[in-house]
């Protein structure tokens, strides 16, 4: 038995023929098992990153400016496109004591160790947003912090660094190894600021007839590159 469409219908079984090949081949598209992007299946992230925090230590070098570095950080992607984070670290750094009592020729002693404390609350903008790219996921991100950093013993100008706010910009990478564990590569550029006792703009007591170890203001900003590299763990949000 052949059934027969009505004439009226005929149109429209022709165009359903004509476009459901389409239709199939457009479902098909794209095969995402071979894309190069990947969703980033969970939303926490948390790392142990270790460095190298490089800077000049200002006009006398006497600020915490070279050495090590090892921290922590927490971060969660808020958006697809943001993702905030928290960070502490520890800098076993290099300064240099100036003794102002004596002419610039002689002042400088050193270098000496420091210890400076940085926490920074970080946030942080996924270039490719919720996902990676060949597992690649870059960023640039920007801090707030606050340093702490112990007296040294063997400086008795009076200079101090103690406590600094600290902005942190940078840029870096998330390279996945597989959904969970990724390595963190990032550089950045630590502003702080230093103040000069006046006991530096003084005429050293020793040689009178010499200018003091400083003539620059009192209080200069400096610019410290900071490079790390870390190895990551990402999980799911408990809520």
């Amino acid at each position: 038995m052949r059934l027969e469409l009505p004439a009226r219908l005929l149109p429209a079984a022709l165009a359903a023929q004509l476009l459901f090949p389409l239709a199939a081949a457009a479902q098909v598209g794209h095969d995402p098992a071979r894309s190069p992007y990947r969703t980033l299946r969970y939303s926490q992230f948390i790392s142990l990153t270790g460095g190298l925090l490089n800077g000049n230590g200002g006009a006398l070098g006497v600020a915490p400016h070279h050495g090590a570095s090892l921290g922590l950080r927490y971060e969660f992607l808020s958006a697809g496109t943001v993702t905030v984070g928290l960070q502490a670290s520890i800098a076993n750094t290099e300064r240099l004591v100036v003794n102002p009592t004596r002419p610039i020729a002689t002042a400088v002693s050193g270098p000496v160790k420091q210890r400076v404390a940085i926490g920074e609350a970080i946030v942080q903008f996924n270039i490719t947003g919720g996902k990676t790219w060949h597992r690649i996921a870059p960023f640039a991100s920007v801090g707030l912090g606050l340093m702490l950093s112990n007296d040294t013993p063997l400086d008795s100008s009076g200079f101090k660094f103690h406590t600094r706010l600290a902005l942190t910009p940078g840029i870096g990478a998330r390279v996945f190894l597989s959904d969970r564990l990724f390595l963190r590569l990032e550089a950045r550029n630590a502003f702080w600021s230093v103040s000069y006792p006046a006991t530096f703009r003084a005429v050293p007591s020793t040689a009178p007839t010499e200018p003091p170890v400083l003539a620059t203001p009192r209080k200069e900003w400096l610019a410290n590159g900071w490079y790390t590299v870390g190895l990551g763990y990402a999980f799911s949000r408990p809520f």
